[in-house]
């Protein structure tokens, strides 16, 4: 286990450390808010900010670079000026290879009920078996809490007069801070030790990296991603006929590198891309196909990569710039507010009911 004491032997905590990544507890961590909780993959999220340890130049200084998606600094509402934090806890999977030194004397039972055969308990493992993922963006900028913060979910469907007019301006409007991180990982400034595969050709390679949602461990629960060289590909909607060897690369040396690494052939994967993506960098999804219920791979969401080929092959080289494009948008989010009102959908449903008739 990293040490994560200064020079004095003390605990890293507060701003200053979670800035630079070495936090050793969360001591000076205040809850603001819980933005949002899952019960099913017992998660949640939370707003927050520390209390000691910082300046509030580190929310200029490293407002670029965290978690995917911001640009400039968000101070909420409590009227104070330190910045921000969002902290992800989850539970971690179960650890198959130490499962016999979970179920044994050291898991502490706790009866709840019993009706005849059936009975229940809550248990409390010992403190190696009840590990928590953290993860910590810090300093958060209100994009960051949006995307956390739980919301109603819509269906837009976007043109491609739309996507010209409305969602290709916004992409251009975004300040570059907001792909820092990306590039950082691509310039090998950051995560460099997490690289599985790289093809360095500027036109069709990629680098291969493991997710942060995924331990490494589970293979079952294997998530990698695979982030493009090019940067005048934002999404999809840029691709047409001459990306084709690009996305073949993808495909076949991602699949090739997880299988030499994991042992995990190309028939137990899924590969997609998403539309809208959380960033405005062309990258693909490598998932197991054994999480069925993974949420980022919905309808409204994914589309396979061997689509997205098999469409520019078929369909034409610009299929994917003139076809409409059905997808899920929280409310938050600021492409709701500009696509809402045009993608929505029920204007059509009240001329459907003007028209006096089923179709």
């Amino acid at each position: 286990m990293a040490d994560h004491s200064d020079a004095a032997g003390q605990l890293a905590v507060g701003a200053e450390a979670a800035a630079q990544g070495r936090l050793s507890c969360l001591k000076d961590f205040k809850v603001l808010e819980v933005l949002s909780e899952d019960p099913v993959t017992k998660s949640i999220a939370l707003l927050g900010r520390f209390t000691s340890g910082g300046p509030e130049e580190v929310a200029a200084e490293e407002g670029g670079s965290s978690g995917g998606s911001g640009g400039g600094n968000s101070n909420g509402s409590s009227g104070s000026s330190a910045p921000l934090a969002v902290l992800l806890l989850g539970r971690k999977p179960f650890d198959k290879v130490a499962i016999g030194q979970l179920v044994g004397e050291r898991l502490r039972l706790t009866p709840d009920f019993a009706n005849d055969i059936y009975s229940k308990y809550v248990g409390f493992p010992p403190p190696e078996h009840a590990a928590l993922s953290v993860d910590l963006v810090f300093p958060a900028t209100e994009k960051h809490v949006q995307k956390h913060r739980q919301q109603r979910r819509r269906m837009v469907t976007e043109t491609p007069e739309m996507y010209e007019q409305i969602v290709l301006p916004y992409i251009q409007s975004l300040p570059p801070s907001r792909l820092q991180w990306v590039y950082n990982i691509l310039e090998k400034k950051k995560e460099a030790e997490r690289l599985i595969f790289e093809d360095p050709h500027p036109l069709t390679g990629f680098m291969l990296h493991p997710d942060l949602k995924w331990d490494q461990h589970q293979v079952g629960q294997l998530y990698c991603l695979a982030l493009v060289h090019r940067r005048d590909l934002p999404s999809l909607r840029s691709l047409d006929a001459s990306h084709l060897p690009l996305l073949r690369n993808v495909r076949h040396k991602g699949c090739k590198a997880i299988k030499e690494r994991y042992g995990v052939p190309r028939s137990s994967l899924r590969l997609f891309v998403h539309y809208h993506p959380s960033y405005w960098h062309f990258h693909v999804h490598f998932v197991h196909a054994e999480m069925g219920s993974f949420p980022g791979a919905v309808a409204g969401k994914a589309i396979l990569l061997d689509d997205v080929i098999d469409n520019l092959c078929s369909q034409g080289g610009d299929y994917w710039r003139r076809r409409n494009l059905t997808l899920q948008l929280g409310e938050a989010d600021e492409l709701w507010g500009l696509l809402g009102n045009e993608g929505s959908g029920e204007g059509e449903e009240e001329e459907g009911k003007e028209g006096g008739g089923e179709v």
